[in-house]
């Protein structure tokens, strides 16, 4: 192993803010790198497949590099290399879209192959995170009063400071510009340790370009459109079918596109997030032919209070205000503000100031959170479910659509109101969507009567709409399937607008009732939604094993390297115990932190929220402990911690989201503290500590994605606190018996 140069020749104010720029900037660049992945997979399906990069840049660096601040500049270099190398890849991502495009026929092997492909066109890029966070902390410690305890909390901060940082500047600048600030950043690093007149030549130059493309016009929709795909579903297809981009912002959750085409029929719009078709628009009457969807909105009667939960361009909120159908208070619940920035402001007129009418009150909040705060009741609560990539369907919006979501929809209703959900066909061909729905409502949590009806082009058999309308009192009218043909079949008229649709017909969906269905709850969300229509409950199995099997292959080889080149780290404990120990660290890390994320889903019930105030809190918690922690308090807070966490194991299906965060914030203090003690304790030698660290948090990240998935919330309560027990117990005796 390398030794240091010379003593260091950067003041300890300086290396620190070196040290922060360096973790700020890699996690603000894999963020935004991630946000773009998910336009064609979720990342979280190999997020874990990518800590192997760092053991692994970590050994190149012990083998190449000395540890001092000549070298470390040296590795920045490399690092903005590979993060070159990772925006390129980027571009190619697009040639590996196979869940989204098979998103309904997953053959588990090709999703295999795409997620290998993916991970190793980042793993160079995870390889230099490695490389420089290691020597980092190696120059860190020796610079910062010889602990890792002082080094650690600026890793912790600037990864906090990078979700933060992320959230205020994306819908603002976009994602290009993101991702050139980051190079800006590490560049801002490299200057602090430029210590000749050829480097700082190398950064100005570096500088100059990289402020020009900062300021280069449009040059965040150029790199998006190059980014996109080319799907029947993406605005490239609909661009060749005549739809010209009016629109294209960053929103909170996706990327927000409009189109326009202009023909005989009238101006129509349609909107996309992540590149993805999601809704349709005319100004006249919102939707644009004769659809299943208008039938709930008809039969509301005069003056009804309508609530429209995700109303996008406002399709549904048109309709509404025609004159035939007469409602009274229009509510237009839409998450994305990017949508309503949009169809409120620069594009009011083009679309007939759909939201400025004085009977529509617009609420721009998750919908669930909102009904629950509100008294309100309603004549119709309107679900339009769309399409949507496969990431929005497993995380962010299914805590809508599970038997509590329900529960309060049907709360919500007037004595005759009634709930119907709508969406397109293609969505639930298996029509395991429509069976667990009408399942649920009509289960005896519920006990809501359903009726559930299929329309489509008889004469092509070509499926097109899936509604289900579901009242509270049995004696409540629903539309019969020959009211319902009637409808497409009428001629237009002021009470039927758009034309018929003579081709059309409409068919009863049976659903058998089955004794062994279990309705999905808010304690296992992540299978409500369409999940269950992209991978069966076998293949995720068979994904976990598959993928648990390599990382355990690549973290036995990382180790089994490790032990044939480096020495036993810590004097009087074998190599086994030290690697042991450390992976037990970083598994904990992951698991305690994944499970405080998942504690504020429950309350936000927006898995995008719970993860940026998640992360943050309980990074900049844990890097709190990492510095206040003594010897001394060590023993009594783990105790504290350790009951803390058995209680919100125990009592998790009781617990108030904001008690459990609560009796969390113990172990996320604690938690910042295992990981600098091993490391200082390993001083001469902490590669093996690196090294198994990131086995673990591999471990942790690829369980505690799964976990929630297949066994529930709860499985994870049990997992963390064992694991944190676990850890807890390793340490107290590992330097007990050690002294």
């Amino acid at each position: 192993m390398h030794v240091a140069e010379s003593s260091p020749k950067v003041s300890a104010y300086r290396l620190a803010a070196v040290l922060w720029l360096l973790s700020f900037s890699c996690v603000v660049f894999t963020i935004a790198v991630f946000r773009l992945l998910t336009f064609f997979i979720m990342p979280s399906l190999f997020f874990d497949l990518l800590f192997v990069g760092f053991p692994l840049g970590a050994m190149f660096g012990v083998r190449f590099f000395k540890i001092s601040e000549r070298s470390f500049f040296q590795t920045l270099y490399i690092l903005q290399v590979t993060m070159v190398i990772a925006v390129l890849a980027l571009l190619v991502c697009k040639h590996y879209d196979y869940l989204r495009a098979h998103m309904f026929d997953i053959e588990l092997s090709r999703l295999l192959i795409q997620m290998g492909v993916l991970s190793s066109l980042f793993l160079p890029f995870f390889c230099a995170y490695g490389l420089t966070e290691y020597l980092g902390y190696r120059l860190g410690c020796r610079g910062l009063g010889g602990r890792m305890a002082y080094v650690y909390p600026l890793y912790l901060v600037g990864a906090a400071a990078a979700y933060l940082f992320v959230e205020l500047t994306l819908s603002k600048i976009g994602v290009a510009r993101v991702l050139i600030l980051t190079f800006v950043f590490v560049a801002v690093g490299m200057a602090l340790l430029a210590s000749t007149w050829r480097a700082r030549s190398c950064l100005t130059v570096q500088f100059v370009c990289l402020v020009a493309l900062l300021f280069t016009p449009q040059i965040d929709r150029k790199f998006v459109d190059l980014y996109k795909g080319r799907s029947n579903q993406s605005t490239h297809f609909f661009a060749r079918e005549g739809y010209r981009p009016v629109m294209q912002k960053w929103g909170k959750y996706s990327l927000v596109e409009i189109m326009h085409r202009k023909n005989s029929s009238g101006d129509y719009y349609l909107g996309f997030y992540n590149d993805i078709f999601q809704w349709e628009y005319s100004p006249v009457y919102g939707f644009i032919t004769r659809s299943l969807g208008m039938v709930p909105i008809d039969r509301v009667g005069q003056d009804a209070k309508i609530a429209i939960i995700g109303s996008g361009g406002g399709r549904q909120v048109q309709y509404a205000q025609q004159t035939h159908v007469g409602a009274g208070e229009i509510v237009a619940i839409e998450i994305e503000s990017a949508v309503l920035d949009a169809v409120r402001g620069e594009l009011a007129p083009e679309f007939g100031h759909v939201y400025e009418s004085s009977r529509v009150r617009v609420v721009n909040q998750e919908a669930r959170g909102y009904l629950e705060s509100s008294p309100e009741k309603f004549d119709l609560v309107y679900l339009p479910s769309v399409g949507g990539d496969p990431q929005m369907m497993l995380e962010p919006g299914n805590m809508i659509r599970t038997e509590d979501a329900f529960r309060v929809l049907r709360d919500h209703l007037t004595d005759n109101g009634v709930l119907a959900i709508w969406y397109p066909a293609g969505l639930d061909q298996g029509n395991i969507l429509t069976s667990q729905y009408v399942r649920t409502l009509t289960g005896p949590a519920l006990g809501m009567h359903v009726r559930a009806y299929l329309s489509g082009d008889i004469q092509q058999r070509i499926s097109d709409e899936v509604l289900i309308l579901a009242v509270r009192d049995e004696s409540v009218a629903l539309p019969s399937v020959e009211e319902l043909q009637e409808f497409f079949h009428r001629p237009t008229s002021t009470d039927a607008p758009l034309a018929a649709r003579p081709s059309y017909g409409v068919l009863p969906v049976p659903v058998e009732s089955d004794p062994a269905f279990r309705p999905i709850t808010d304690a296992q969300p992540f299978l409500a939604g369409n999940v269950q229509n992209i991978l069966s409950m076998r293949q995720v199995y068979q994904l976990f094993g598959v993928v648990a099997l390599f990382l355990v292959l690549c973290g036995t080889a990382v180790l089994w390297k490790l032990k044939q080149i480096s020495h036993t780290p810590i004097p009087g404990r074998s190599f086994a115990q030290v690697v042991l120990f450390g992976a037990l660290i970083g598994a904990n890390f992951l698991v305690v932190e994944h499970l405080a994320i998942l504690v504020l889903f429950k309350r936000l019930y927006l898995f995008h929220d719970a993860v940026v105030l998640g992360a943050i809190g309980f990074l900049v918690v844990s890097s709190l402990g990492s510095i206040l922690i003594t010897p001394r308090l060590q023993l009594l807070l783990q105790v504290v911690s350790s009951v803390c966490v058995i209680l919100v194991w125990i009592f998790s299906a009781s617990l108030g989201p904001t008690v459990a965060l609560l009796l969390l914030l113990p172990a996320a203090f604690v938690t910042g503290s295992f990981f600098p003690a091993l490391f200082d304790a390993s001083a001469e030698n902490p590669l093996a500590v690196f090294a198994a660290d990131a086995v673990g948090a591999a471990a942790g990240s690829l369980t505690a994605f799964f976990l929630p998935i297949a066994f529930g919330f709860s499985a994870l309560h049990g997992l963390a606190a064992l694991l944190f027990l676990a850890t807890a117990i390793c340490c107290h005796w590992f330097f007990r018996h050690k002294n």
